[in-house]
């Protein structure tokens, strides 16, 4: 597979829409391309100037030889039939709004195109807009979606309102959320392991991760990093639970054995997840987090969310998100009608 075209270090990772430029950071890597990275569906916000998720997509599309396809998945109200328009106007503009949408999106692959990489360009109209995100990965199949996450209000996340969310628990492929930090030219990676929960996913689903994390280091010439918890809440809420750190730690390198890891790169704690992940995070100054997502009843979300859901507006870094196997199957059962 291409390793496509060669970045240059030390150079900012952005891409602007208003000026439509891209200009790529990183380090080119010999012979570590991710093999199974051969589509990256990207959404882009046309009402945003900055696009967060373009950047690092066409970071890593670079370094792996993976297609790019951009879209926009957009709605306005006031265009619906018989809101403020009679339909066949309300059609046209719609029309319209989507051809200027769809030129957007070819200007900016008019520029990453002479970078060696291949650019595919959609626009769809749709509300909600999360569905038909996942109907798009649904049919083209992509090896990952990235998407930007910004800033959530309490109340939205709550009411499972905003995209982020509904992507997070419903996207059957991997999906790489990111914030606004740059990545550095070796980025730092941590995975986050339960090898203790077998019961609320494959057992292989911590091998899975890590591996998801491995290919991602070795693709952009970082570091990896795995992260578990061995808390134990107190029995009764008074008495605390004794935890073999030795024998943990042993039992995690034993299932992760294939990757090798140094023990400095190995991080048992006997704090609570929400507090010493993100402090291993801030430690490390880590740039990409690697979780997995158990599908879950929608009730279950409501009352208490995930490990995920609950971390993901926490921590500064980006994160990428990984299903069980056999997901993509359920997915369409697994979403709620009326979200």
């Amino acid at each position: 597979m291409s390793t496509g075209v060669k970045l240059q270090p030390k150079q900012a990772c952005y891409v602007s829409v208003s000026a439509v430029i891209v200009n790529q950071m990183g380090v080119k890597l010999e012979d570590n391309s991710m093999r199974d990275l051969q589509k990256i569906l990207v959404i882009i916000e046309p009402e945003h100037d900055m696009q967060l998720a373009l950047g690092k997509a066409l970071r890593l599309a670079r370094e792996s030889g993976a297609a790019l396809e951009l879209l926009i998945c957009d709605h306005n109200p006031y265009l619906e039939d018989g809101y403020y328009f009679e339909p066949l106007q309300a059609r046209k503009l719609r029309e319209e709004h989507l051809a200027a949408n769809r030129k957007l999106l070819e200007e900016m692959a008019s520029v990453i195109r002479p970078q060696g990489v291949t650019v595919t360009v959609d626009a769809v109209w749709g509300n909600p807009p999360y569905r038909h995100i996942i109907d798009k990965v649904l049919d083209s199949n992509p090896d990952l979606l990235v998407q930007s996450s910004r800033h959530h209000e309490k109340i939205s996340r709550l009411l499972l309102s905003h995209q982020d969310w509904q992507l997070l628990r419903y996207c059957p492929c991997p999906l790489l959320l990111v914030k606004d930090l740059p990545w550095p030219e070796q980025p730092v990676m941590v995975v986050a392991v339960d090898p203790n929960h077998v019961n609320d996913k494959p057992a292989d689903f911590d091998i899975q991760l890590t591996a998801a994390g491995s290919e991602l280091q070795n693709l952009t010439g970082g570091s990896l990093h795995v992260f578990h918890s061995c808390y134990q809440p107190p029995v009764s809420g008074l008495y605390p639970v004794k935890v073999d750190i030795a024998q943990v730690r042993d039992s995690t390198r034993e299932l992760l054995s294939d990757f090798a890891l140094p023990d400095a790169q190995l991080h048992i704690e006997q704090e609570e997840v929400r507090k010493s992940l993100p402090a291993l995070l801030d430690r490390l100054k880590a740039n990409v987090l690697v979780m997995g997502a158990v599908s879950r009843s929608a009730i279950d979300h409501f009352l208490v969310g995930s490990t995920a859901e609950r971390l993901l507006d926490s921590v500064a870094q980006d994160v990428l998100i990984l299903k069980p196997e056999g997901f993509k199957g359920r997915v369409k059962k697994a979403m709620p009608e009326n979200l």
